[in-house]
């Protein structure tokens, strides 16, 4: 009955332990692997949090009831249980043997194309940062439109987005895939709107069209704040920057206030400095293999 002991952080709160929360990257999988299940009174992390949380740490039970996720286990082709989220990543060789990779020595396990490819959501993250950070200050009056933002959106923040959601549709991740994709297309759509008028192709939105435009992106945004709440704080921050931004923009064009879009140009700058920042935070622990920044 050992090896049905889950840790009792494993999946319960982004802000102690993110393992088991949200999207579970590589490094993730090799941290479930290693400890969380049986042995994660060898973790570095369960024994900071067990100073912190005694009464946590000192429940055994492999089903209690503060447990966000369901216990059930993965067997592997080695006979290894692991937790479930772990199985959702690893345990797809049965299926998709053509894509399946053999892992450990002699083919001991199998772990499939989806847990053995990068991580595709820092890519994703610094795509949709960077681009808005400079698109904001574009906003706050700091920068001209100038070539330099529309190359940026539609390669950086267009292009690569788009590739970082279709890998992370590969991944099974409904939320970054949709995420990714829809802001990809969203710079893409906003340099047409810029340079299809400029090439004599139609005519510039009015300022309706725009208010129109940046409400439905500030509606849509609404919705994924509601999606990203289970991936916390911070992604939480980053969807509820960017819904004011869109609702600031849209309000500024409707009421000609320039004053006020300079300001949501600088709220938009914390918005894509904070994504980047998640991005960042997801290189660094994926590299190093432990959890060193919170994301």
């Amino acid at each position: 009955m050992t090896d049905d002991i889950i840790c009792p952080f494993y999946g319960q709160n982004e802000d102690l332990c993110d393992i088991g929360c949200g999207y579970i990257s590589p490094s993730d999988v090799r941290q479930i692997i290693r400890y969380c299940r049986a042995q994660h009174h060898e973790c570095s992390k369960f024994q900071e949090l067990a100073q912190r949380f005694p009464e946590r740490a000192a429940d055994p039970s492999p089903r209690s009831a503060a447990r966000s996720l369901p216990l059930e286990t993965a067997v592997m082709k080695d006979g290894e249980n692991y937790p479930p989220i772990a199985a959702r990543q690893i345990n797809h060789a049965e299926q998709d043997d053509e894509e399946s990779i053999a892992c450990g020595s002699g083919g001991a396990g199998i772990m499939s194309f989806a847990a053995a490819t990068a991580n595709p959501v820092p890519l994703g993250l610094f795509g949709f940062g960077m681009t808005t950070v400079l698109f904001s200050l574009r906003q706050a009056a700091l920068i001209p439109f100038d070539p330099l933002i529309l190359a940026i959106g539609l390669f950086y923040g267009g292009l690569a987005q788009i590739i970082a959601g279709l890998l992370a549709w590969r991944k099974n991740s409904t939320f970054d895939a949709t995420s990714f994709i829809s802001y990809g297309l969203f710079w893409l759509t906003l340099v047409g709107l810029v340079v299809l008028p400029r090439a004599g192709i139609g005519e510039a939105p009015s300022s309706l069209a725009m208010v129109s435009y940046l409400t439905l992106w500030g509606m849509f945004t609404t919705v994924m704040v509601c999606a990203a709440l289970p991936l916390g704080r911070l992604m939480v921050a980053v969807y509820a920057l960017l819904g004011v931004f869109f609702f600031g923009l849209a309000l500024g064009e409707a009421a000609a206030l320039p004053w006020l879009t300079r300001l949501v140009g600088w709220e938009g700058v914390a918005c894509g400095l904070l994504a980047t920042y998640i991005g960042f935070a997801h290189v660094i622990n994926d590299v190093y293999g432990r959890h060193i920044l919170p994301r």
